[in-house]
């Protein structure tokens, strides 16, 4: 019998040990661009399995200034059918560094549930600044906070919204603790019983009547002008070649 508890508690030893690592994959950082160096590798490598972990979403970096005649799009398709059985659900940004100089997010499985394709506009748009500037690694870090931000509000609300925003909470519970006060002090002092009408003789009154005369109405049209600039965005998400459903964001930098 004891040998039998032992055998038993030996696979579920294993078997606890062996879970954690099936959400894992053994890379986060593919900097075949040479963007970065070793030691911002290794610091978004953590910070990569850390956020990863928190919602088991595997969140990649791509770089690359050979795309092989594809576009970023294309690419970052093959590279996830590549790699799919090992990345699952994921979340990949992929820099292109040869002439078109583009960027492209991407969300797989539970990742494209929670970014998609409006998220992951939102991401791009505050990490391409960066990306102009050649600051690689600022950009890769903020996408990963941004994108452990966003893993952890449930899709059908923006992550941006004001009502997110800690110091937005401080200042509501601030002015609702306020007013609950406020009110509490003006209750102190009794209740005023005398208005407006305690001193008027309605019967002896010499008003007689009131009336509003309607004279006329204006309408004045002022001319939206519409703003014609901006850069390159958009994009949107699709379905692989290996027949991976995914979300998408496409700019350039």
């Amino acid at each position: 019998m004891r040998k039998y508890l032992a055998a038993l508690c030996f696979i579920v030893l294993v078997s606890l040990l062996w879970l954690p690592a099936s959400f894992a994959v053994e890379q986060y950082i593919y900097d075949d661009g040479n963007l970065l160096n070793d030691g911002e590798r290794e610091e978004l490598t953590q910070l990569a399995e850390e956020y990863s972990a928190n919602h088991d979403v595997n969140l990649l970096i791509a770089t690359a200034t050979d795309l092989g005649g594809r576009d970023v799009v294309q690419y970052t398709e093959d590279f996830y059918d590549e790699h799919d059985t090992e990345f699952g659900d994921a979340a990949i940004l992929t820099i292109d560094m040869s002439e078109n100089r583009e960027v492209y997010l991407a969300g797989f499985g539970k990742g494209e549930q929670y970014l998609e394709d409006s998220r992951l506009d939102q991401i791009r748009e505050q990490i391409t600044p960066y990306l102009s500037n050649e600051n690689f690694f600022a950009a890769g870090e903020l996408y990963l906070e941004k994108a452990d931000q966003y893993l952890g509000v449930n899709p059908i609300i923006n992550p941006e919204s004001i009502l997110l925003k800690t110091w937005f909470q401080l200042v509501v519970a601030v002015v609702i603790g306020g007013a609950i006060v406020g009110f509490m002090i003006f209750n102190m002092g009794g209740r005023v019983t005398v208005d407006h009408q305690t001193y008027v003789d309605a019967n002896n009154s010499k008003v007689k009547r009131k009336k509003d005369t309607y004279v006329r109405k204006t309408v004045s049209k002022t001319k939206i002008q519409k703003n014609s600039g901006g850069g390159r965005g958009g994009g949107g998400g699709g379905v692989t070649s290996g027949g991976h459903s995914h979300s998408g964001s496409r700019g350039g930098f």
